[in-house]
């Protein structure tokens, strides 16, 4: 009965720590989502300003060309200017025209060294913004990496979590699950004389319905608990009532053997597997136990008050009975 206790005790604790480091992982998911979206978003805008800058610069670039093709010509123009004018032109008009030749080429000069610098200004800019994206890229990609190293380790935690549940119920409840044809739901631990023995029962989905294809021993209100079953479709509560209708008739000398329900025989399919053999081994021995049982039954403590209990039993949509199989390992 202490170990029973402390048992509860351990599965309240497992709960509650499953539950925090589920929280934590979660907000260090979403902290690791958010910087990575700001990351993409600072990096997306930097590439458009480079993308700008690009265009600016190739703007430039082509101005520059225009104006050099400009000097060019000038240079011509003033070769040619200086070969037409002879000797006896005056002295006045050559100054004239050598002047004002000589300005357009300051002027000209002037606009290239300053497209020169504008396209150097540019290309630092590029270069700056290149580096930029490769540093937000980088960001990037380990903010990825630590947010795939934290699914990791969170799927590890809720794995491990769920062994050391699984371990806890099959220790203090002896309380385990089965697959196959139907769900085979399997108890020890019900009979304190004999904890070793094993109830069980096996039930099966049909067509959005349960149906009750074995139960060890045969309980004979296991038609009624199936069809409250099929109306309230609460699974969890139908094992727990089970569990106590076991430890029930545990105390009333009842010892498990393998048997069909008789009138659920229409419910088995041609799927199904094949009957079991009863114990005959054991049968021969239930009559004496069953003397000693009522004589142990009169000292016998509640039934409810024997074993650990799971508490906080939630009502489940209908769904496969492995996967409420599942669920119910993690609540019992």
């Amino acid at each position: 009965m202490e170990g029973g206790g402390g048992g509860g005790g351990g599965a309240i604790e497992l709960r509650r720590r499953m539950a925090a480091q589920c929280l934590a992982f979660e907000r260090q998911i979403a902290d690791g989502r958010e910087r990575t979206k700001a990351a993409a978003s600072a990096f997306s805008a930097a590439l458009l300003s480079a993308r700008s800058l690009s265009n600016h610069t190739i703007s430039q670039r082509e101005k520059s060309n225009q104006l050099k093709d400009q000097l060019r010509k000038l240079e011509a123009d003033f070769a040619q200017a200086l070969s037409s004018h002879g000797r006896s032109e005056t002295l006045q008009t050559s100054s004239a025209v050598q002047g004002s030749n000589k300005t357009k080429y300051d002027l000209t000069g002037q606009s290239i060294t300053n497209a020169i610098a504008t396209n150097d200004q540019l290309s630092c800019l590029v270069t700056d913004k290149r580096a930029s994206r490769d540093e937000y890229a980088n960001v990037i990609s380990s903010q990825l990496e630590a947010i795939e190293a934290l699914e990791a380790k969170t799927d590890a935690a809720g794995k491990k979590n769920l062994d050391e549940a699984f371990m806890w119920y099959k220790k203090f409840l002896g309380f385990q699950v089965v697959g196959g044809e139907g769900v085979k739901f399997v108890f020890s631990k019900i009979d304190i004389q004999n904890p070793d023995n094993e109830y069980s029962f096996c039930i099966k989905l049909n067509k959005d319905r349960y149906n009750l294809l074995q139960c060890t021993p045969f309980l004979k209100d296991s038609e009624e608990l199936v069809k409250d079953l099929n109306c309230s479709n609460d699974l969890f509560k139908f094992v727990r009532i089970m569990r106590e209708r076991f430890q029930a008739a545990a105390i009333n000398g009842f010892l498990p053997a393998s048997s069909l329900c008789p009138d659920m025989s229409s419910s088995i399919t041609d799927s199904s597997p094949p009957a079991l053999s009863i114990d005959t081994g054991r049968e021969s021995t239930t009559t004496t136990s069953q003397s000693h049982s009522r004589s142990r039954a009169k000292n016998q403590d509640n039934p409810t008050k024997r074993g650990a209990r799971p508490s906080n039993l939630l009502s489940s949509t209908r769904r496969s009975p492995r996967v409420a199989a599942a669920d119910a390992t993690n609540r019992y």
